[in-house]
C-alpha cells in the first residue's frame, strides 16, 4: 500500500513558519535579557528591589526615559534616568529603603542650575537621586532612615526643568554629577514593561 502524499502548498508552509516563529524567544522576553544603551543588562522586574516613586494606585505619564534624547541620550550621565510628569506639589516616595544622604532645598522653585533634590543611600554602594522639588519641598533631613514607600517630598520644576516633573535615577558610586547611572527595573509598574517607555502612562501596583 502506497503512503499518501501530503501536499502542503504555500498556505501550509506559512502555517508551519508561523508556529515555529511563535515558539522562539522574542526580544525582551524572559528568555532574552534586555540590554541598555551601553550594554548594561536590565534585571528581572520580579526580583527588583525598586518600586515606582509614587504611591500604589496612582498613575503618571513618563517624559524622557532611558537612552532617549536630550540629557537622557546614550552616553550622557543621565542616560538611565526617568522623568515622571507630576504637577507641582505632587508627593513622591522612596523607591527603596535607605538613609538620607543629601538634601538641597534652598534653590529657587523656578530657575536654572541643579535645583532642589534629595539623595538616598541604599547602603550597598548605590544611591537614588530625586530632582526638581520646589524650594523647601523636601520632607526628610540628612541622616534620616527611610523605608520603601515613605514620602520624601513634593515635585516641582526647579533647576534645569522646562516643565514640572520628577527626574529620577539610581547611580553606582559617588552620586555627584557626572555620575554612573544604572539600568534598573521596577517590580510594580502597570503595564509591566521591563523598561519604562517614554510618553506612556504607568500605574503603581501594590508591591
Amino acid at each position: 500500500m502506497k503512503k499518501p502524499v501530503v501536499c502542503l502548498g504555500a498556505f501550509g508552509l506559512l502555517i508551519i513558519l508561523l508556529v515555529m516563529g511563535c515558539s522562539q524567544a522574542t526580544p525582551g522576553s524572559a528568555d532574552e535579557p534586555i540590554a541598555g544603551c551601553d550594554g548594561q543588562v536590565y534585571p528581572d522586574p520580579a526580583e527588583s528591589p525598586y518600586v515606582l516613586p509614587f504611591p500604589a494606585g496612582e498613575k503618571y505619564e513618563t517624559g524622557l526615559t532611558n537612552c532617549s534624547s536630550s540629557y537622557h541620550r546614550a552616553g550622557e550621565p543621565d542616560q538611565y534616568a526617568f522623568d515622571f510628569d507630576m504637577p507641582v506639589g505632587t508627593t513622591f516616595t522612596a523607591v527603596r529603603s535607605g538613609t538620607v544622604y543629601r538634601v538641597v532645598e534652598d534653590q529657587p522653585s523656578n530657575g536654572g542650575g541643579v535645583g532642589n533634590y534629595v539623595i538616598i543611600d541604599h547602603g550597598d554602594g548605590t544611591y537614588a537621586l530625586y530632582y526638581h522639588s520646589p524650594q523647601d519641598g523636601i520632607d526628610v533631613a540628612e541622616g534620616d532612615t527611610v523605608e520603601q514607600g515613605d514620602v520624601l517630598g513634593i515635585s516641582g520644576r526647579s533647576g534645569l526643568a522646562g516643565y514640572p516633573h520628577l527626574h529620577f535615577i539610581v547611580v553606582d558610586g559617588e552620586p555627584s554629577y557626572p555620575y554612573h547611572g544604572l539600568a534598573i527595573t521596577f517590580r510594580n509598574n502597570l503595564p509591566a514593561d521591563v523598561v519604562l517607555k517614554s510618553y506612556a502612562e504607568y500605574e503603581a501596583a501594590v508591591p
